[in-house]
């Protein structure tokens, strides 16, 4: 299914540690890319985070899988301005 299932799939914990959030990569550009909402921070809607900070940032809230479409993400975003995290 284009997009994935939520939950994406589990790299090793090697791989995951190579990962990174795809805002460090396109910034505030739309990118096509799977990306979840996050209920528990309130990114919904327009809003949300892609699948590392979904594993990561966001491991335990509440997430489901939004759709694949041109997004950014927003918690990527957040911690680039200064945040800890996208959520609380």
């Amino acid at each position: 299914a284009p997009g994935g299932p939520w939950p994406p799939a589990e790299p090793s914990p090697s791989r995951l540690r190579a990962l990174t959030c795809t805002f460090v990569a396109t910034g505030s550009t739309f990118t096509e890319q799977p990306w979840y909402y996050c209920y528990t921070c309130g990114l919904t809607g327009a809003s949300g985070c892609c699948a590392v900070c979904a594993r990561t940032c966001h491991a335990g809230h509440d997430v489901a899988f939004s759709r694949h479409s041109r997004f950014f993400c927003d918690c990527g975003q957040a911690t680039a301005a200064g945040g800890e995290d996208g959520g609380p």
